[in-house]
């Protein structure tokens, strides 16, 4: 059970003014007093409730986090980034997770603000989902980072990856390799990433004169199990492209499981390559063609500029990141 100042108060047999005072640095006690109080709370593992002393002072030394799923280690990824510039700096991070709903998302940023946290870090559910609320942090000069997805027209501070970019060096390294024909399992089509990721996609195969028929792009609804479900059905057309990009990481699990079920080969049937890199990607067999995002180096970024708000900074900072190409064994050569 945790220990109260009222609980040191009792058992030293002074009042719980005096243990604030003295546990606060402030005046009105004795050096020799002080100590007795300080060390006996040590002891008995005393430790603040954050909250409640920023509730009081106006302030707190808490940074609201939102993301959409505490499943993805790419965001956990971000998060051990963050961490490391908030906590040798004495701040703390209440995360929430918004499983790619609005509703959720918009109850958790009033909770955020009912707790007066110092700063919201960001990565909105949808691209233009919340934007009132959003305007509303923005208005109140509370400082807000967007990560990995922004909202349009909103200005504020962001560290996104060129998505665009990523996805058309993945296009193009497959037109290489003599592929005209495309399919692809999307993320959700109302976030950011899920938008620009799609229309990179397919500016570039325009460009390249690579066929994507409708059928061929199928929503994986940013999850595993929504990609598990939209490749069984793609792996079920008759009539198929030999190349499927798909959108990310996650989704890229649903798809491997799909794939040993149906016995499908790849290259052999089907080329592959994903957009954003984790561990499956390499024991896969074969191991999977990406281009590779740096989420810790996101979470650094993102905690970084909002470190710079908080300490005065007012003009909004923006960073586009650039992904990296990963030259695997998932890709055969046509002709």
């Amino acid at each position: 059970m945790k220990i109260t100042l009222k609980d040191i108060a009792r058992e030293l047999g002074v009042n719980v003014s005096t243990v604030s005072r003295a546990i606060n640095g402030k005046p009105g006690v004795s050096e020799e007093l002080r100590k007795k109080i300080l060390e006996f709370a040590k002891m008995k593992g005393y430790s603040p409730d954050l909250a409640a002393v920023g509730l009081r002072k106006g302030k707190t030394k808490i940074i609201g986090v939102l993301i959409p799923d505490i499943s993805n280690p790419f965001f956990a990824q971000i998060l051990h980034g963050m961490e490391r510039v908030f906590y040798p700096l004495g701040y703390h991070v209440l995360l929430c997770s918004t499983d790619e709903n609005v509703e959720k998302e918009e109850e958790n940023l009033k909770t955020l603000l009912s707790q007066r946290v110092a700063g919201v870090l960001s990565a909105p559910t949808d691209s233009g989902g919340n934007r009132s609320t959003y305007k509303k942090i923005l208005d109140m000069q509370i400082p807000l980072v967007f990560f990995d997805r922004i909202i349009p027209g909103l200005e504020a501070s962001y560290v996104i990856t060129d998505n665009e970019g990523g996805v058309a060096e993945l296009v193009r390294y497959l037109y290489g390799k003599g592929h005209r024909s495309l399919g692809i399992i999307t993320l959700r089509s109302r976030s950011y990433t899920g938008k620009m990721r799609l229309l990179g996609v397919l500016k570039t195969c325009d460009e390249l004169g690579i066929l994507v028929k409708e059928e061929w792009i199928l929503d994986g609804r940013s999850t595993q199990e929504g990609a598990y479900q939209a490749a069984k059905k793609f792996f079920q057309l008759r009539d198929r492209p030999t190349a499927l990009l798909v959108s990310n990481n996650l989704m890229m699990l649903g798809v491997m499981k799909a794939i040993k079920e149906l016995n499908v080969k790849v290259p052999e049937d089907i080329s592959i390559v994903s957009f954003d890199d984790s561990y499956w990607n390499e024991i896969f067999d074969p191991p999977i063609t990406c281009v590779a995002q740096e989420p810790e180096q996101m979470g650094l970024i993102a905690a970084t500029m909002m470190m710079d708000l908080l300490q005065g900074g007012s003009k909004p900072t923006k960073t586009i990141l650039k992904a990296h190409f990963i030259e695997r064994a998932s890709v055969k050569q046509i002709g």
